[in-house]
């Protein structure tokens, strides 16, 4: 935590924030590469690397802003708190342990920044101006453990099915059957706000009378992975586990479900969901501790906080869409929200490419863009 102190302590503070783990590089991949996967790389208009699309140029390019501005001699009437983690994408304990540590001080902030929403230029192509998707909620996380059992023994006297026939038959019960749509009042105000500049007519006249074509846009919706995601609770096996020789047959398989949560949803839903869905007593069904998270309370569009992050997103990027979004991944500054009503995700990088996947890369136009984003923000506090 680095306190910047205002000149006004009666005003709340700002919050800064970004986190400088990443995930792994696996090493089959590593040959597939262009670039030295921790080399921090400089070359074709790029920079190249683990991390720094997340979140590395957000920290970086905060410090960056943070310094020039006080080698100018800057002072901000408004406190900015520079806050950093170490385990975002494991379970953000440090995140949690930087909140505890501020409620005990009985601090409340004013508005907090984190990554999250960024600016697309291909995901909707009946849209020409780029659209600036602004957070300001995200879905809740959990993950059910799935376990059948039955009598296991020699490979060459099956019987009629195994713990894997019945493990198997459940997981493709979950995946067949999604749990039902719906539009949230985010997505609700993201369609709302791009419909003005949606150029097919067709779209545009749904996109603007949703309250006559609502099922037929959340229908177009679904027909796509990114935005699919936005109008339902998700369900999806990531991890299956059975068997220790290939002559044997096991007495115990088990999988993972993950499920990212919308908002007036919660955990328990998606519990009973998926035992009534399997509806088969061979399977025990158990919540992963490992972490766990109902869907996060959302910022107001109409805030003072939405509207300064749209104002320094306007200040970097020329003519563009600025449109609220629910976030469906999980960051840090969810944690946030028990100390300020003014949480926000946002991040001014364009199509970014690589994100946990092979050559992850930067635009260095985009670097320079969270670095003027920054500085906005910081100049906002006078």
């Amino acid at each position: 935590i680095y306190e910047w102190k205002g000149t006004d302590t009666t005003i709340l503070p700002m919050v800064l924030m970004a986190h400088y783990d990443v995930v792994p590089v696996e090493e089959s991949a590593i040959k597939l590469w262009h670039a030295k996967p921790y080399g921090g790389e400089v070359k074709d208009n790029y920079i190249w690397g683990r991390g720094v699309l997340d979140d590395k140029s957000s920290m970086i390019s905060i410090l960056e802003a943070a310094e020039a501005q006080l080698a100018k001699g800057f002072k901000p009437k408004q406190t900015i708190l520079l806050c950093f983690g170490a385990d975002e994408e494991s379970s953000g304990k440090g995140a949690t342990a930087v909140v505890s540590y501020f409620k005990s001080k009985h601090k409340k902030f004013d508005l907090v920044v984190d990554e999250g929403g960024e600016i697309s230029t291909e995901d909707n192509k009946s849209i020409k101006a780029p659209i600036a998707s602004i957070g300001v909620g995200e879905k809740g996380y959990v993950t059910l453990v799935l376990t059948a059992q039955k009598a296991g023994g020699h490979s060459s006297i099956p019987a009629a099915s195994t713990a894997i026939d019945i493990l198997s038959n459940a997981i493709a019960k979950v995946s067949q059957n999604p749990m039902p749509t719906k539009l949230t009042p985010p997505i609700e105000a993201y369609l709302k706000s791009i419909s003005a500049y949606n150029e097919n007519f067709y779209e545009k006249m749904a996109l603007s009378n949703l309250w006559l074509f609502k099922s037929t846009v959340v229908n177009n919706l679904t027909k796509q992975p990114s935005t699919n995601a936005l109008v339902r609770t998700t369900l999806v096996p990531t991890v299956f586990n059975s068997g220790v020789r290939d002559n044997v047959i096991p007495t115990f398989a088990t999988a993972y479900i993950n499920s990212r949560i919308l908002p007036g949803q919660s955990s328990k839903d998606v519990f009973d969901y998926v035992q009534k869905t399997i509806n088969d007593t061979n399977i025990k069904i158990t919540y992963y501790k490992n972490y766990m998270t109902e869907p996060s309370p959302t910022t107001d569009v109409n805030s003072k906080y939405y509207k300064r992050v749209e104002k320094a997103v306007r200040g970097v990027v020329k003519d563009v869409v600025v449109a609220p979004m629910l976030m469906v991944g999980a960051t840090d500054s969810r944690n946030y929200r028990e100390v300020s009503d003014g949480v926000v995700n946002f991040s001014p990088l364009t199509d970014a490419k690589g994100y946990h996947g092979i050559d992850e890369r930067l635009q260095i136009e985009d670097y320079k863009k969270c670095f003027n984003f920054y500085t906005l923000l910081i100049q906002q506090t006078k």
